[in-house]
């Protein structure tokens, strides 16, 4: 049988569900979305997210706009209210 066709089950994890896992978490994109970018795209995306958070912690202020910290609670408290909730979130009656 030839192994060399394919991506090996070691190799699934750093390529493809590692990139869409941090595209999701800090990039606020869909499951759906961040698997089927480009991978340039992809790498694109993760050295600015990477540039972003470095930036913020060298400047000691770790403030982040991260989607894990953009929960309604925490956009109330500092003043950031959304006037209207996202388009895909939205029902059409």
């Amino acid at each position: 049988m030839l192994t060399f066709f394919g991506l090996r089950p070691e190799d699934r994890e750093i390529l493809i569900l590692e990139p869409t896992f941090l595209l999701m978490y800090y990039g606020g994109f869909t499951y759906k979305e961040a698997y089927n970018i480009s991978v340039s795209y992809k790498q694109w995306f993760i050295a600015r997210l990477n540039k972003e958070l470095t930036k913020g912690s060298e400047d000691g202020t770790s403030q982040s706009r991260a989607l894990h910290q953009n929960t309604p609670d925490v956009r109330a408290l500092t003043g950031h209210n959304r006037v209207e909730s996202p388009s895909r979130l939205r029902r059409f009656t």
